[in-house]
């Protein structure tokens, strides 16, 4: 098998690249068949391209006569992106420099733009794809498509890539300017000593042309600009977008965060940093909040810092506390943020459900899915042992001690507290006294009997031991009553009601337990303010705690 062109010459017709022919015919000779295959074995240049050029087999660093072909090639496709190109090898038609395939070749592995992502190797049509998937194209065909394919006047060569670059748009980055201008001062020098090998007779003229032929390509094409990248936060993607959009503004990032604000930062671009920092500021959210007061900290940008803090101290209880990036908050920022007086919540019970989910997060670190409550309250109760009382625990006792847990006063809850084995004994203890302990001015409590609505009352008497204690016959509509009740609950349309009770009080003092009792009473109720409630029991020296019980009967 062996390939044959057709008869029609390109010195007869203009170039056409969809039209020149290939035949592949076949030979039933053993002998030219065997033939042929000993002769491609042999071949070490291919043949590729409209001008009929060979190419090595492998990429060499050395071969500056294939590179300037190639970048030819490169020019020539450009202006068209859009047509196909036929060809023996669409290898031919991309540069790319590769350690792997020159091992002893000393230059860096540096990728053009448009290179190996749109190569096939199969002898057939080739269509470039108007998909653009890298951001090495994005910037390549938005770059060309703005300067209508002018030569680059730079080439920085940064995260592995060639990015061509142009004297036009080189001042919106200080750092690249700065580049430029020194790249250029060393040109400069070279093309003076060069100017000085030549007029210096005593150098041999063989030892100068060698040295002119050496630096022609070198003084002659782009200025390489090379920027070294340390910021691990700083990727393609970023350095593409930041690249653009000193083509055109208008160009937007997939998501604004510490890659552009960094890469912004690196490049000298201080209106794209500004322009990010606005951005970030605009969209403080749980998915966002961590990572951006990190970056405010490590740009030391105190407004963007104040703004996540003062995010947190709104939203940390209801909504972070419900997503999965809780588990990025960091130590220090969670203490600030319960420390502060403007801490918003409900209650008290859901910082310290808050708390618990973020201890969590940290304990298990690989769980990738916001875990159900009932979860944690499972993973801190099989423990034997006190969590704030082991080694791993003691870094964690400044957060609980930032916790107002004297304001957990729901009887669940705080069967919770001692279920989780978190606290120490001593802290349940404080705790739990504390309430037990506790005077209030006011108790009160609302029954429903048959359809009638009554309010138990328990007051203290200003600084006095004295309390009073009555019986207050409510109306269906009244505030103190439930509204579910009043839905599910009858209602009694009589006006006056007769009701027998019975008011016992038991108090604690002088080293033992004291009863007092209203005895029986009669009273009819009504609906007026004059005849709704009792005549008040009072009783002087109770100290806590005190037990209050309310008997209440209809007699016929």
């Amino acid at each position: 098998m062996h390939i044959q062109w057709s008869n029609l010459s390109s010195r007869n017709m203009p170039f056409r690249p969809h039209t020149r022919l290939m035949f592949i015919t076949s030979h039933n000779s053993q002998q030219n068949s065997t033939r042929s295959v000993s002769a491609h074995s042999q071949c070490q240049r291919t043949q590729a391209g409209h001008t009929n050029r060979w190419q090595l087999a492998g990429a060499l660093g050395s071969d500056l006569l294939g590179q300037a072909q190639v970048r030819r090639a490169e020019e020539f496709g450009g202006k068209s992106a859009d047509r196909k190109i036929k060809s023996a090898d669409p290898m031919g038609l991309h540069w790319h420099e590769d350690a792997t395939s020159c091992p002893q070749s000393p230059l860096p592995r540096l990728i053009h733009p448009l290179s190996a992502s749109r190569r096939t190797r199969f002898c057939k049509d080739v269509t470039w794809s108007s998909k653009l998937d890298t951001p090495e194209e994005q910037f390549f065909i938005l770059s060309r498509r703005l300067t209508q394919n002018a030569k680059p006047d730079a080439v920085l060569e940064c995260l592995g890539v060639r990015w061509e670059l142009h004297c036009s748009v080189l001042s919106y980055s200080d750092t690249l300017s700065e580049l430029y201008t020194n790249s250029k001062r060393q040109r400069d020098v070279q093309l003076q000593e060069r100017a000085a090998i030549g007029k210096d007779s005593r150098v041999n003229r063989t030892q100068r042309e060698r040295g002119l032929v050496y630096r022609k390509w070198h003084l002659s094409g782009p200025l390489i600009l090379r920027l070294p990248v340390k910021d691990a936060s700083i990727n393609k993607e970023a350095l593409s977008f930041s690249l653009r959009t000193l083509y055109d503004p208008e160009e937007r990032p997939s998501e604004w965060g510490e890659a552009v604000l960094s890469t912004a930062a690196l490049l000298g671009m201080s209106n794209l940093f500004q322009k990010c920092l606005k951005e970030m500021l605009a969209n403080i959210s749980s998915l966002t909040v961590c990572s951006f007061h990190r970056v405010s900290c490590k740009f030391k940008e105190t407004v963007l810092q104040r703004a996540c803090e003062r995010w947190l101290e709104l939203f940390l209880v209801t909504e972070l506390s419900f997503h999965i990036k809780l588990r990025d908050l960091p130590f220090d920022l969670l203490l600030q943020t319960l420390l502060s007086p403007r801490l918003f919540t409900s209650n008290e019970y859901e910082v310290l459900r808050a708390v618990l989910c973020w201890l969590y997060l940290q304990l298990n670190p690989p769980r990738q899915t916001l875990p159900a409550h009932s979860t944690i309250i499972t993973f801190f109760s099989k423990e034997t042992t006190i969590f704030l009382e082991q080694p791993q625990g003691q870094k964690y006792i400044t957060i609980f001690q930032a916790l107002r847990l004297h304001g957990i006063t729901e009887w669940q809850h705080l069967q919770e507290l001692q279920n989780i084995r978190v606290l120490p004994e001593s802290w349940l203890l404080h705790i739990l006294s504390n309430h037990y302990h506790t005077e209030q001015e006011c108790c009160t409590q609302t029954i429903s009997i048959y359809g009638f609505y009554f309010l138990l009352q328990a007051t203290k008497m200003g600084e006095s031991d004295t309390y009073s204690f009555s019986i207050e016959r409510l109306r269906h509509w009244d505030p103190a009553v439930c509204q579910s009740s009043i839905v599910s609950r009858p209602y009694s349309v009589r006006s006056d009601r007769s009701v027998c009770y019975h008011i016992t009080v038991q108090s604690y003092a002088s080293g033992e337990w004291q009863e007092h009792s209203s005895g029986t009473v009669n009273q009819e109720f009504g609906l007026c303010k004059r005849r709704s409630r009792s005549k008040p029991f009072q009783i002087e020296g109770l100290s806590s705690p005190i037990l209050v019980t309310f008997a209440l009967a209809f007699p016929f």
